[in-house]
């Protein structure tokens, strides 16, 4: 991500950024998010009856909660990170970033159709066993509105541990922002391994868009919005379906 705050030396005695985090701080993070990853396989393969939506909403929204403040706390310069990944918005701004929000969502929508037709002759698997259960349920309108809460939350959260922290610290390691983007591409399709191995890798394709997206804003607002909409729209559809 563009670095501002950063002054550029000289050609000959330029160095690699330093992190913006200690090594041992990200590793944990990664073996957090690894762990949370497979046990969200394991709750959508176990039979039985379905967490109730209030319950897994609010539990997952406390989840992404915790893991956004363990990735601020473990930075260097926190309040400096913070203004430039949620760069403050002006009224000509966030027309902008608006735009950019919903044409990105649409691209993304449109690479989601596109890989899944590609991979469907390879039929891969989708685990929904506890899924399913919470689709039957009515879905009423208190439901929507934490549904909209939860997928603010979501989109808030991992687009700031995963486009913001995580991307810029892999950048920082190698020296290189194809690196960063490709790795935190694959993480991010490893976190919804849950929704199966071919949403999995219709989520690693999205995240290397809003990677790319990411780096060439400079901040983060404009993944937000695209991350929200995937989401969200899900919700509304199911509810005006009802």
């Amino acid at each position: 991500m563009p670095d501002g705050l950063e002054v550029q030396a000289p050609a000959e005695v330029r160095t690699r950024p330093e992190p913006i985090a200690p090594w041992q701080h990200t590793v944990f993070m990664l073996v957090v998010l690894g762990l949370w990853a497979w046990l969200g396989v394991l709750r959508r393969q176990l039979p039985g009856p379905a967490t109730s939506r209030a319950l897994a909403y609010t539990s997952n929204m406390l989840v992404e909660y915790l893991l956004a403040g363990s990735a601020i706390a473990g930075l260097y310069a926190r309040r400096q990170f913070l203004a430039r990944v949620f760069s403050r918005l002006t009224a000509r701004r966030v027309a902008t970033e608006v735009a950019w929000g919903f044409l990105v969502y649409l691209v993304g929508r449109v690479l989601q159709l596109v890989i899944g037709l590609l991979i469907r002759p390879l039929v891969l698997s989708h685990p929904q066993a506890q899924a399913a259960g919470q689709t039957a349920q009515s879905f009423s309108p208190p439901d929507l509105a934490l549904w909209m809460l939860f997928c603010l939350t979501v989109a808030v959260c991992e687009e700031f541990l995963v486009r913001g922290y995580l991307l810029l610290q892999v950048t920082r390691w190698c020296g290189n922002s194809a690196a960063g983007i490709c790795a935190t591409a694959l993480l991010f399709g490893c976190m919804h391994f849950y929704e199966g191995a071919a949403s999995a890798i219709e989520i690693t394709a999205m995240g290397l868009l809003y990677g790319i997206v990411a780096i060439r804003r400079g901040n983060l607002w404009a993944v937000i919005l695209a991350h929200f909409l995937q989401d969200a729209v899900i919700g509304l559809v199911l509810y005006l379906r009802q």
